[in-house]
């Protein structure tokens, strides 16, 4: 987490004032950020949990594993709510109901974790049940009563998910039709998510109204002034300044992604002595930073890939530009457009490279092509 966001205020004071409408009882649109590696999605989400936590609203973290399990994963963070709500003592009656709710729905949904035990007595829970082992309707169920109690206790719910993308899509439809439910019925509940590009696609085609229930807002690289704050303020309480081209270089290198910002001037900042910053400085550390991104950022996602899921992201570097299409990617690997098909859906679920079009792709890794130009003799 940068000490200092830059270029990113706008979307903070629009996650405020979310917060703060469902928290005064008015609607509000959920939120799915999206945008390659490195631009700063996951800042951007701890970000909107501070908010969150300064409004006092409920809020809890969640990042969808590759081979994980949104359900258990939101089984879990309901349980968390109820616990939270149960300390309020304002809606006993709807609490009693809810806990009813989130023990039913732990117990068929997340049976490796059913933990929740708030020391009340079942005989005095009704009979809501959110068991019935359909998701969407369960996790419906579930998330109405959670609002409804939440209403209660005059208190706001957000669920903050991380890597959405590898959510599977049948709980994506969970998600959005048990959203579409408590909007409905006005209920404080609010989702704020973060995800690789190809979440655009997901969503529009588990639900026709999906851009009805989220706002899609496009995280890219920052604007060369916001970049150059990037760089300039997080080192001025350590009395250290940058000269105006060691800034302009950072940018240029950089392209503007905040991940490699942190990296080039973690770089710098270790192998520099002095309090000003120059264009020299910059220059003498760039081969440094991209070593240090090739051993790390790039190479721990290439060495995740088998070697045809390998050779197909080489053949995609080869390429004269990118986006490239799946032919010219099958003409670079002397193979048919079916032969390489099933590398390319591997490599999505992976969340490597994405669908720009029909019939093209690119990297979800801002510049990947150059590390394995650099790295691998493409």
């Amino acid at each position: 987490m940068p000490r200092y966001l830059a270029g990113r205020g706008n979307l903070v004071d629009s996650a405020r004032q979310r917060l703060q409408a469902v928290s005064e009882g008015y609607q509000a649109r959920s939120v799915i950020y999206y945008g390659l590696r490195g631009v700063g999605k996951t800042v951007l989400l701890n970000a909107v949990e501070e908010e969150a936590d300064k409004l006092e609203v409920l809020c809890r973290h969640i990042e969808v594993k590759e081979d994980g399990d949104l359900t258990k994963t939101l089984a879990s963070a309901s349980n968390a709510f109820v616990v939270s709500l149960s300390a309020m003592k304002a809606a006993k009656a709807w609490l009693d109901r809810v806990v009813s709710v989130a023990k039913s729905f732990t117990a068929t949904w997340n049976p490796e974790d059913n933990t929740l035990s708030l020391g009340l007595n079942d005989a005095a829970l009704t009979a809501a049940t959110a068991g019935t082992g359909d998701l969407s309707n369960d996790l419906t169920q579930l998330l109405v009563e959670l609002g409804k109690c939440a209403r209660e206790c005059k208190k706001t719910i957000c669920f903050c998910i991380d890597e959405v993308q590898y959510a599977r899509k049948e709980e994506l439809e969970a998600v959005m039709t048990a959203l579409h439910r408590t909007s409905q019925l006005n209920l404080p509940i609010i989702f704020f998510c973060a995800g690789l590009p190809r979440i655009l696609k997901d969503a529009g085609d588990v639900k026709s109204y999906s851009e009805r229930l989220f706002e899609f807002i496009e995280i890219d690289s920052l604007s060369a002034s916001a970049a150059a704050e990037a760089v300039i303020e997080p080192a001025k309480p350590f009395g250290v300044a940058y000269d105006d081209d060691a800034v302009a270089l950072i940018v240029k290198e950089t392209a503007g992604y905040p991940y490699f910002i942190q990296e080039m001037c973690s770089t710098i900042w270790e192998r520099c002595d002095g309090s000003r910053i120059t264009v020299e400085d910059v220059a003498a550390n760039i081969d440094e930073t991209n070593r240090r991104l090739d051993k790390g950022f790039f190479l721990v996602r290439f060495n995740r890939c088998t070697a045809r899921e390998q050779e197909f992201l080489q053949a995609m570097a080869s390429c004269e530009e990118l986006p490239c299409t799946i032919a010219n990617v099958a003409k670079a690997m002397g193979r048919k457009v079916t032969a390489i098909s099933p590398f390319r859906a591997k490599l999505i679920n992976k969340g490597l490279i994405y669908a720009t079009g029909r019939g093209e792709i690119d990297f979800t890794v801002p510049r990947f092509d150059a590390f394995l130009k650099r790295t691998q003799g493409v």
